[in-house]
């Protein structure tokens, strides 16, 4: 194990990207921060208030991958540049982490896994947090010692806070929807946990079929950009487990993050209470315990962890945990859950695991 430090710039600092900063900063031993980009002046200036004082801050991401003497960088901007800045990255050098999806769209995503094989001596991973979320990485561990049995059905569900802002209504605009953004976490997680092209009949095709409904409930807006702030998908795997999503934006008591496993010996349950803690209130409204507000609160050690197993791969030349076709295939199932979501009817896989455009 090398003593030298990874250098590593960051593009984009909104709220995830002032996130990772920050735990990249003073949270990664093994990592030094050395320069920052965002096109805003008050981005720049939360850096140079929050971050180490040799954190260099930039406007002009690819004069900051020229000239900061970064090794890796950290992409956390908005869905729609995810993929020109890492294959920018990429012919530049540097190891990429890249938040998650890879783009808004299949062909793109596809680009930057082609892109990023030209450069074997690179390290690209995209940013699936809950795969470091320790509750989970006990769940995998029970699911690949067999004793649930053989695994049936997953049921998962991902609800961010109503935001009375709006946010979410701007966010979708570049985000790729609510089933790119936000249910390609689950995607991944289900294809992790059930082992997902393992058991398969034909590796090339993992799904023959999803559907997808949703609904616009609190921002009515979102219909209008195809979208929605409450959705539900299915996805048939051909290794014979069915995953069921429930996703969305509008959840009242905070942030909800759950996961069941169904298996022919057990059935498993992960964050089923959505707790944040320990206490218990007790006060005139009753007995109540507290929710988290965020995901960033839920997953808030993962998100640590995340960027030093990043940092260690790249240093130490190790495997990465999440590889980019992993990253793909999620994408892919997002997408042709979106395509349900606003055509009204199921979408098929063919046997090359590519989707079937429905009429």
């Amino acid at each position: 194990m090398t003593d030298r430090k990874l250098k590593v710039a960051i593009v984009g600092l909104g709220r995830m990207g002032s996130i990772h900063a920050t735990n990249f900063a003073y949270f990664v031993p093994r990592a030094e921060v050395v320069a920052v980009c965002d096109v805003r002046d008050e981005s720049l200036q939360w850096a140079k208030e929050n971050l180490p004082p040799k954190v260099r801050g930039y406007k002009d991401v690819e004069e900051m991958f020229k000239t900061s003497g970064a090794e890796a960088t950290l992409i956390v901007t908005e869905t729609s540049r995810h993929a020109p800045l890492a294959e920018l990255a990429m012919s530049y050098g540097l190891h990429v982490l890249l938040e998650k999806p890879i783009s808004v769209d299949v062909e793109t995503s596809r680009r930057v896994v082609e892109t990023a094989k030209k450069y074997p001596n690179l390290k690209t991973m995209v940013a699936f947090v809950r795969r470091f979320d320790d509750s989970n990485r006990e769940l995998k561990a029970l699911v690949d010692s067999g004793k649930l049995g053989k695994l049936h059905t997953l049921r998962s569900g991902s609800n961010d806070s109503y935001d009375e802002s709006g946010f979410f209504v701007k966010f979708s605009a570049t985000s790729g929807g609510i089933f790119t953004d936000v249910g390609v976490h689950d995607i991944d997680q289900a294809r992790w946990m059930c082992g997902v092209p393992k058991g398969c009949p034909n590796p090339k095709q993992e799904v023959s079929r999803v559907f997808a409904i949703g609904q616009a409930v609190q921002h009515p807006e979102l219909a209008q950009l195809g979208d929605a702030d409450n959705g539900f998908g299915i996805v048939e795997f051909t290794n014979g487990v069915n995953a069921i999503m429930h996703l969305g934006r509008i959840a009242r008591n905070g942030h909800e993050c759950y996961l069941e496993l169904y298996g022919t010996e057990s059935r498993v349950n992960v964050n089923n209470d959505a707790q944040a803690n320990k206490l218990e209130i007790r006060d005139l409204h009753g007995v109540r315990k507290e929710s988290h507000q965020t995901h960033f609160e839920r997953f808030k050690e993962a998100f640590v962890k995340e960027l030093q197993d990043f940092t260690a791969c790249v240093l130490d030349d190790q495997p990465l945990p999440v590889n980019l076709q992993d990253a793909f295939e999620a994408s892919k199932i997002a997408y042709a859950l979106t395509l349900s979501f606003r055509k009204g009817v199921p979408v098929f896989f063919d046997q090359q695991g590519e989707i079937i455009p429905p009429q």
